[in-house]
């Protein structure tokens, strides 16, 4: 009946405190404001805030304005001159020296014109456009394109990666705060027994009664302190994880961030066997796809300076328009009038920078760093191998280590439940109280520590590979 009491009356101060926490937090000013998350909201608040991914879409943006600028080379291009100044002077003599008209000029030997003066009254004009319109380039184009099509996807893949890598943490610290609430429950949990037997030995020893000494106090106030200490690192963790969280949602992040009250409980995984997450890297990782566009690039871009030691052939289009007001405009077709005239043609042409020596050298080294970029690739790919294998292993070890803590932890449960009843009633001493407290803090520890263990294995897995849910 007394343990019956007891435990009755411990029950009825937590439902107590319960509630009086839940009343001061619906008064506290902002409560309401709380804000408890699922893991997916963070993502999804994450991907949409975080100014990492940003800047990666941005540079993606900018490879895929790369890849509109080497299309465009298809167009014409060519250069505008246009001029606007003051007139000259200039006008026609006649054979006898006298005045003449521009028939006199186009007729007479010896006509002679000359620049009396600059005329500040009258505008001088002239307009020159040249374009050339790319028609065959020997493959230039097509293999510019092509680098940077490949460039555009190693920017998505890259992008991805970074995405991925966001998510990784995001889950490390979600699965954190998680952590470090159940610990500081268990924490909790164990300070009403450790209270409850220190208010047990005060009662026995002021009485005079049983069997517990002044050490029995001591070695319960020596756990209650440790207790103490354990409380103060747990909530620093949380605090950490929790600021985590904050700094990955972005600046927009809410103060009072919190996550939802889910069970923390281990992530079931379908067993496969190791080869299948390898491949599934291979094909699927942002990074493997990254290499292997680059390397697509790098051979484009060792084609493109390969077709470079070869001509364009191209169409040049010509327009001229020139007017001066104050010079005279003699009709005659052996004339190259530069101030009076309106002109325009077209003519094919073939061009070619006769640089072949640099060219060689340029198309040398990009075929050298193709084959460099070849062997990283390899170098990379193994090393991807090496983590699936990696984070498979710590997830088989952190799974079979869960299920086997897991049974010692509902032990450790059972053994203080029953010493704390014993205790109570006079039935067990206080070193068994202590020894089964410390047992139970233990054997429940590494049960939560194993299953954030296994969680954040089974997200590490998901990021070594496709970065999908394994």
């Amino acid at each position: 009946m007394r343990t019956t009491g007891m435990i009755g009356r411990r029950i009825h101060r937590r439902t107590v405190g319960v509630a009086a926490a839940l009343l001061l937090a619906m008064a506290a000013p902002g409560a309401a404001e709380a804000r408890k998350m699922t893991l997916q909201q963070l993502l999804d608040a994450a991907h949409t805030t975080y100014p990492g991914l940003a800047a990666g879409h941005a540079a993606t943006s900018a490879m895929e304005a790369q890849l509109s600028e080497a299309w465009r080379y298809w167009l014409p291009s060519g250069d505008l001159l246009s001029l606007l100044a003051p007139s000259p002077s200039i006008h026609c003599r006649a054979a006898d020296g006298g005045p003449g008209s521009a028939t006199d000029c186009a007729t007479t030997f010896n006509t002679e014109a000359s620049i009396t003066n600059v005329n500040w009254n009258q505008v001088f004009t002239r307009t020159e456009v040249k374009l050339i319109q790319p028609v065959y380039d020997f493959g230039k184009i097509s293999a510019g394109v092509h680098a940077a099509e490949a460039g555009v996807s190693v920017s998505r893949e890259r992008e991805a990666g970074a995405r991925a890598d966001l998510d990784m943490n995001v889950r490390k610290a979600y699965y954190g705060m998680k952590l470090a609430r159940e610990i500081l429950d268990m924490l909790n949990e164990g300070s009403g027994y450790v209270d409850d037997g220190i208010k047990k030995v005060d009662k026995d020893l002021s009485k005079g009664t049983g069997t517990v000494t002044v050490t029995d106090r001591l070695r319960l106030r020596t756990v209650r302190a440790e207790l103490d200490a354990r409380l103060l690192e747990t909530k620093r963790l949380g605090d950490l994880a929790r600021d985590s969280l904050r700094t990955l949602l972005g600046p927009e992040a809410p103060a009072d961030l919190d996550v939802d009250d889910d069970p923390f409980e281990p992530i079931v995984v379908m067993q496969r066997p190791v080869t299948y997450y390898e491949d599934l890297a291979r094909a699927s990782r942002p990074e493997a796809l990254l290499l292997d566009h680059a390397v697509k690039a790098k051979w484009a871009l060792v084609d493109l300076e390969r077709r470079r030691e070869y001509p364009d052939l191209v169409l040049i289009g010509t327009a001229t328009y020139a007017h001066a007001g104050g010079v005279d405009d003699p009709q005659n077709a052996f004339y190259n009038h530069y101030f009076n005239s309106f002109s325009g043609g077209v003519a094919a042409a073939l061009r070619l920078q006769l640089d072949l020596g640099p060219k060689l050298a340029r198309a040398a080294r990009t075929r050298a760093e193709a084959n460099e970029i070849e062997f990283r690739r390899s170098e990379a790919l193994g090393g991807i191998v090496l983590d699936v294998r990696k984070a498979y292993g710590e997830l088989s070890e952190a799974t079979a280590r869960s299920e086997a803590v897991h049974k010692g932890e509902r032990a450790g449960r059972a053994w203080i439940s029953a010493v704390a009843q014993n205790f109570a009633v006079g039935l067990a001493e206080t070193r068994d109280l202590t020894d089964a407290l410390l047992a139970f803090f233990q054997m429940r520890a590494r049960y939560l520590q194993s299953v954030f263990d296994q969680n954040v294995a089974a997200a590490s897995l998901t990021r070594v590979t496709s970065g999908a849910s394994p």
